[in-house]
């Protein structure tokens, strides 16, 4: 698949874009068909319904009577971990063996699922909260001279408000510093580092503009291969 339709389902499932189908409502069961785990995911082909989920790592076999509630569906999404397209695939919110709770002991082999971790919530800096980068940019001076910064490496003060890790071979990072207007006062990086919600952070990148991902995913700015080190108070 190439990079461009794999940038249209991260966008698309973890940035600010809408789901791509609607979330299914209730506790939904299935008979497990085939089964894998990779990359912090645990893959399940349900036997009745003949179609793929995707939920946090849990113990998992063939023949297990599985359930679920909550997701959404990902069409021709590309798994880098287990190097297969799924044409079709739910990413649930939550999974476990039927009848299984939380709380089940790690050495539980059928231990009941987590919940998919959620985005820490961080609050948003105001106007002023974070000092501006000496020879760097702001959030609203990167959006502002998008035509001129295109394919530069750029440098901000920012703090991390939220992360996905590992997706695409990637993590994406959403970075505000209080400049900026909505929906121009967020800066969506990717990165292989590793950064926490909440962290003050210099990030340095490069700069993509008029990004169109197809499907009406249109993004202005995207700050590429971004490095981070720690911020100035």
């Amino acid at each position: 698949m190439k990079p461009l339709r794999s940038l249209i389902l991260v966008c698309a499932f973890l940035v600010f874009a809408p789901v791509l189908a609607v979330a299914e409502q209730g506790v939904q069961t299935g008979t497990v068909a085939e089964t894998m785990t990779s990359g912090g995911y645990t893959y399940i082909r349900l036997e009745e319904q003949d179609k793929w989920l995707a939920a946090n790592a849990f113990a998992v076999s063939v023949g297990d009577k599985v359930q679920y509630s909550g997701g959404m569906e990902m069409n021709e999404f590309q798994s880098k971990a287990l190097d297969r397209t799924f044409e079709s695939i739910w990413f649930v919110s939550k999974a476990s063996l039927a009848g299984g709770v939380g709380g089940a002991s790690s050495g539980d082999k059928h231990a009941a699922a987590m919940p998919p971790k959620m985005p820490v919530a961080v609050q948003a800096p105001a106007p002023g909260d974070i000092t501006p980068l000496k020879e760097g940019k702001t959030v609203a001076a990167i959006f502002t001279e998008s035509a001129d910064l295109k394919e530069q490496v750029v440098s901000l003060n920012a703090r991390v408000i939220k992360i996905s890790k590992d997706i695409m071979g990637r993590n994406w990072i959403t970075l505000q510093d209080g400049t900026g207007t909505a929906p121009n006062d967020r800066l969506l990086a990717t990165s292989q580092e590793v950064v926490a919600p909440g962290d003050l952070v210099i990030a340095k990148g490069t700069v993509k503009t008029d990004v169109d991902l197809g499907y009406g995913y249109e993004y202005n700015v995207l700050l590429e291969e971004a490095a981070f080190s720690e911020g100035q108070k």
